[in-house]
């Protein structure tokens, strides 16, 4: 079968070649733990399916003054190799000749932009899940509960009675609810309603710095949360300080978007942690539970996907056009946009990052 790479007389290697390397630009920008990570991986061609992530320790500082006016103090840098297993994730939608014939507007390009979409959720649930939290209605913990489980929107709406936060039992990032850390497997039903306020906020970037993290390249640490908990930042009493009382640009942009709040740089995810619950918890009769993630320099990291040879290292786009080459379609009415991504996420250092449960009706 044809591929963009190839000179199929029905899509040109230039016509594939322009879809492969716009899907790839526009891909990496709409993820966010993804391209949040403080460390980029490239993943080594023919070396298996692990990939090795280089853990630098601190630099101890010096207690003592020099011997004399000619001699350093030597100081040593050493690091540890943590190892990840990679994922391989593939998705595909077919296309009809007659609908690419006969579709208002261009359907192979609403194909592309559809699958693009698909193909960057994919990967940053991925990431998520490998360095998150896993909120489910099991009472023993194993390793696999935070691997494929779709735990978005309302899908695992069980009773709080049963849900538990568990969190990875031996590399994971700890669990703040009201300032105080959780259990690796709290249940949802001992938290009191809460919401993310900016005190909140404020201290799990004091418990970042207590543990002497350094920030990220910009001056501040990351935090990642649902849009739902931007709004309970932006709409909380303590907010009004952060906000110019004279300046009306600010509030002409989104009420949930945010530069920097309490030394956390703020961006906002569809994918951030929300699990409705019914039942016995909350307060009340229903609501939700959400995870936000915290996090400073070299918390965790992740597989490059970009790599060498425009990105097929780790992310393929593909446009494929059957025909009378094969047996299954010898008309040739078939015409396939795919993706695959091949990726994995890792904590590095589980003191250097936090997962911060908020509640909300």
């Amino acid at each position: 079968m044809a591929d963009q790479q190839s000179t199929h007389a029905s899509l040109s290697g230039v016509v594939g070649t322009w879809y492969s390397k716009k899907i790839l630009q526009d891909f990496e920008p709409k993820t966010s733990f993804y391209t949040s990570s403080p460390i980029f991986e490239p993943i080594p061609m023919a070396s298996g399916k692990t990939v090795n992530f280089d853990r630098y320790r601190k630099v101890s500082k010096l207690f003592s003054d020099d011997t004399d006016e000619f001699t350093a103090q030597q100081m040593y840098l050493s690091s540890q190799s943590v190892t990840a297993t990679l994922h391989e994730r593939n998705g595909y939608i077919k296309l009809s000749r007659f609908v690419s014939l006969t579709a208002r507007g261009k359907a192979l390009d609403r194909a592309a932009n559809k699958i693009q979409e698909a193909a960057a959720k994919s990967l940053d649930t991925m990431i998520r899940n490998d360095i998150g939290v896993a909120i489910a209605d099991k009472q023993t913990y194993s390793a696999g509960m935070f691997n494929n489980l779709n735990i978005d929107g309302g899908t695992l709406n069980h009773s709080g009675i049963g849900v538990r936060v568990w969190t990875r039992r031996a590399d994971g990032f700890p669990v703040y609810h009201n300032k105080t850390r959780l259990a690796q497997s709290a249940t949802v039903v001992s938290f009191a309603a809460s919401g993310m306020t900016v005190k909140t906020l404020q201290h799990g970037v004091r418990v970042l710095e207590g543990n002497d993290i350094p920030t990220l390249s910009d001056g501040n640490y990351r935090f990642i949360c649902h849009p739902d908990v931007a709004y309970q930042i932006t709409t909380n009493a303590g907010f009004k300080g952060w906000v110019s009382p004279t300046s009306s640009e600010e509030m002409k942009r989104s009420p949930i978007r945010r530069d920097i709040v309490a030394g956390a740089s703020i961006m906002t995810s569809t994918l951030g942690y929300k699990f409705p619950v019914s039942g016995d918890t909350l307060s009340t009769s229903s609501g939700n539970v959400y995870c936000s993630l915290l996090f400073g320099d070299e918390a965790y990291g992740v597989s490059e996907i970009s790599g060498d040879s425009g990105g097929r290292k780790g992310f393929q786009f593909f446009l494929k056009q059957s025909g009378d080459q094969t047996t299954s379609d010898p008309t040739n009415k078939i015409r396939t946009a795919g993706f695959n991504i091949t990726a994995v996420g890792r904590v590095l250092n589980k003191s250097a990052g936090l997962w911060i449960v908020t509640t909300g009706t």
